[in-house]
């Protein structure tokens, strides 16, 4: 992966692509590939069936048998950067006010595409070396309702534990110094590839 290419990071559960985002690859630092999604990039959210937010419905819901679907919608927040590991089971975003760690399975790559999927529990870090866990009900709920396996779950928390190690010790790529990075403005959004949900 080179500086400028797109990455395009997908979410996959059950043999189907629930969500993508493409990102400008800025480089490779300390094990991780760092990636830019900009405000404004279209990305395939996942939503409920009917175009809802997933999070408006209620955790039996949620995790039940709501079904799903995606949508093409250009990226509101603040643009991010994403920072996946080489050898990890999880993903860093960081934001204006802090690093987000998001749970995810082992991440695998194929050319400019990575697959991984969300395990619900994230971490907080708003300060070096402080962290907290977010989401402990919904990784509970996704359990009893079989979204993932007790076993699952159990490997989810023991890599929480293992990142939070790593901010208590404040290793890279947390003291990498990327909340001090800004974009270049002239640089053109990223764009999923046109067969983005094909495995």
């Amino acid at each position: 992966m080179q500086p400028g290419d797109t990455v395009v990071i997908r979410y996959v559960r059950d043999g189907v692509v629930r969500g993508a985002r493409p990102l400008r690859c800025l480089e490779e630092r300390n094990g991780y590939t760092v990636g830019w999604l900009p405000a404004g990039a279209i990305v395939a959210y996942p939503t409920l069936a009917n175009g809802a937010d997933i999070r408006s419905v209620p955790l039996h819901e949620r995790f039940g048998a709501a079904e799903r679907s995606v949508q093409l919608v250009p990226w509101k927040p603040d643009g991010i950067l994403m920072l996946t590991p080489h050898d990890g089971a999880h993903s860093v975003s960081v934001f204006p006010d802090g690093w987000c760690v998001n749970l995810e399975q082992r991440h695998r790559r194929n050319g400019a595409t990575i697959d991984t999927r969300d395990l619900v529990l994230d971490m907080w870090c708003e300060r070096p070396r402080e962290w907290q866990c977010k989401d402990e009900d919904e990784l509970a709920a996704a359990v009893v309702h079989g979204w993932i396996t007790q076993e699952l779950a159990d490997e989810v928390r023991a890599e929480g534990e293992r990142v939070a190690g790593m901010i208590e010790r404040w290793e890279p790529p947390f003291s990498d110094g990327w909340e001090n990075w800004r974009p270049d403005p002239s640089w053109p959004l990223p764009e999923l590839p046109e067969a983005w949900d094909k495995l």
